[in-house]
Protein backbone atom coordinates (compact mmCIF):
# COMPACT_ATOMS: atom_id res chain seq x y z
CA UNK A 1 0.00 0.00 0.00
CA UNK A 2 1.33 3.44 -0.93
CA UNK A 3 1.08 5.91 1.87
CA UNK A 4 0.05 9.44 0.82
CA UNK A 5 2.96 11.06 2.66
CA UNK A 6 5.47 8.94 0.70
CA UNK A 7 4.29 10.60 -2.54
CA UNK A 8 5.59 13.87 -1.14
CA UNK A 9 9.11 12.45 -1.21
CA UNK A 10 9.15 11.77 -4.95
CA UNK A 11 9.39 15.44 -6.06
CA UNK A 12 12.05 16.07 -3.44
CA UNK A 13 14.11 13.12 -4.66
CA UNK A 14 13.74 14.16 -8.28
CA UNK A 15 14.91 17.71 -7.61
CA UNK A 16 17.84 16.45 -5.55
CA UNK A 17 19.12 14.23 -8.38
CA UNK A 18 21.79 16.07 -10.38
CA UNK A 19 20.87 16.79 -13.98
CA UNK A 20 23.15 18.20 -16.65
CA UNK A 21 21.57 21.65 -16.16
CA UNK A 22 22.62 21.89 -12.52
CA UNK A 23 26.03 20.24 -12.72
CA UNK A 24 29.06 22.49 -12.33
CA UNK A 25 31.51 22.60 -15.24
CA UNK A 26 33.74 20.20 -13.29
CA UNK A 27 30.75 17.93 -12.59
CA UNK A 28 29.70 17.96 -16.25
CA UNK A 29 33.18 16.94 -17.42
CA UNK A 30 33.36 14.28 -14.69
CA UNK A 31 29.99 12.89 -15.77
CA UNK A 32 31.22 12.96 -19.39
CA UNK A 33 34.11 10.64 -18.40
CA UNK A 34 31.75 8.31 -16.49
CA UNK A 35 29.40 7.99 -19.45
CA UNK A 36 32.33 7.56 -21.86
CA UNK A 37 33.61 4.68 -19.72
CA UNK A 38 30.14 3.11 -19.62
CA UNK A 39 29.96 3.44 -23.43
CA UNK A 40 26.58 5.11 -22.88
CA UNK A 41 26.46 6.93 -26.20
CA UNK A 42 23.13 8.70 -25.62
CA UNK A 43 24.02 9.82 -22.09
CA UNK A 44 27.46 10.92 -23.29
CA UNK A 45 25.99 12.94 -26.17
CA UNK A 46 23.41 14.56 -23.88
CA UNK A 47 26.24 16.48 -22.22
CA UNK A 48 27.24 18.24 -25.45
CA UNK A 49 25.63 21.29 -27.03
CA UNK A 50 24.02 20.66 -30.40
CA UNK A 51 26.36 23.23 -31.98
CA UNK A 52 29.52 21.94 -30.29
CA UNK A 53 32.79 23.40 -31.57
CA UNK A 54 35.95 21.26 -31.59
CA UNK A 55 39.50 22.31 -32.40
CA UNK A 56 43.05 21.10 -32.10
CA UNK A 57 45.65 23.45 -30.70
CA UNK A 58 48.02 24.74 -32.13
CA UNK A 59 46.39 23.87 -35.48
CA UNK A 60 44.13 26.90 -35.47
CA UNK A 61 40.59 28.11 -34.95
CA UNK A 62 37.55 26.11 -33.99
CA UNK A 63 34.77 24.98 -36.25
CA UNK A 64 31.21 23.83 -35.73
CA UNK A 65 31.30 20.11 -35.10
CA UNK A 66 27.86 19.21 -33.84
CA UNK A 67 26.47 16.21 -32.04
CA UNK A 68 25.73 14.34 -35.27
CA UNK A 69 29.45 14.11 -36.06
CA UNK A 70 30.25 13.25 -32.44
CA UNK A 71 27.63 10.47 -32.51
CA UNK A 72 29.17 9.04 -35.68
CA UNK A 73 32.71 9.07 -34.28
CA UNK A 74 31.96 7.70 -30.83
CA UNK A 75 29.50 5.02 -31.94
CA UNK A 76 32.29 3.62 -34.12
CA UNK A 77 34.92 4.02 -31.35
CA UNK A 78 32.80 2.31 -28.70
CA UNK A 79 31.98 -0.55 -31.07
CA UNK A 80 35.58 -1.08 -32.21
CA UNK A 81 37.07 -0.70 -28.71
CA UNK A 82 34.97 -2.53 -26.10
CA UNK A 83 37.63 -1.92 -23.42
CA UNK A 84 37.90 1.82 -24.11
CA UNK A 85 38.35 3.67 -20.81
CA UNK A 86 39.38 7.23 -19.91
CA UNK A 87 40.64 8.62 -16.64
CA UNK A 88 41.45 12.13 -15.50
CA UNK A 89 45.09 12.32 -14.47
CA UNK A 90 44.98 16.01 -13.50
CA UNK A 91 42.41 18.78 -13.64
CA UNK A 92 42.19 22.56 -13.30
CA UNK A 93 38.95 24.54 -13.25
CA UNK A 94 38.53 28.24 -13.98
CA UNK A 95 34.96 29.51 -14.34
CA UNK A 96 33.34 27.78 -17.34
CA UNK A 97 36.62 26.09 -18.33
CA UNK A 98 37.92 22.69 -17.29
CA UNK A 99 41.43 21.74 -18.35
CA UNK A 100 42.07 18.07 -18.00
CA UNK A 101 44.98 15.71 -18.63
CA UNK A 102 43.40 12.42 -19.65
CA UNK A 103 44.67 8.90 -20.17
CA UNK A 104 42.71 6.77 -22.62
CA UNK A 105 43.27 3.01 -22.53
CA UNK A 106 41.72 0.10 -24.37
CA UNK A 107 42.25 1.38 -27.88
CA UNK A 108 42.40 -1.82 -29.93
CA UNK A 109 46.00 -2.49 -30.95
CA UNK A 110 47.25 0.89 -29.71
CA UNK A 111 49.17 2.15 -26.72
CA UNK A 112 47.35 4.26 -24.11
CA UNK A 113 46.96 7.87 -25.18
CA UNK A 114 47.70 10.80 -22.88
CA UNK A 115 45.96 13.99 -23.98
CA UNK A 116 45.14 17.42 -22.62
CA UNK A 117 41.66 18.70 -23.37
CA UNK A 118 40.13 22.07 -22.55
CA UNK A 119 36.36 22.01 -22.13
CA UNK A 120 34.10 25.05 -22.03
CA UNK A 121 30.84 24.28 -20.24
CA UNK A 122 27.73 26.47 -20.21
CA UNK A 123 24.39 25.51 -18.69
CA UNK A 124 25.53 21.94 -18.05
CA UNK A 125 26.54 21.38 -21.69
CA UNK A 126 30.00 21.14 -23.21
CA UNK A 127 29.97 23.87 -25.86
CA UNK A 128 33.62 23.83 -26.94
CA UNK A 129 36.56 21.43 -26.73
CA UNK A 130 40.18 22.05 -27.60
CA UNK A 131 42.59 19.14 -27.85
CA UNK A 132 46.26 19.98 -27.27
CA UNK A 133 48.64 18.17 -29.59
CA UNK A 134 52.43 17.90 -29.65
Amino acid sequence: MIRPWSLLLVPALLTAAPTPKNLSPEGTVGRHIELFNAHDLEGFLALFADDLEVAEVPAGGSAPYGKARLRELYAARFKANPDLHASAEAQMVSGDFVIQKEKIKGRAGKEPLVAVTIYQVKGGKIVRMWGLRD
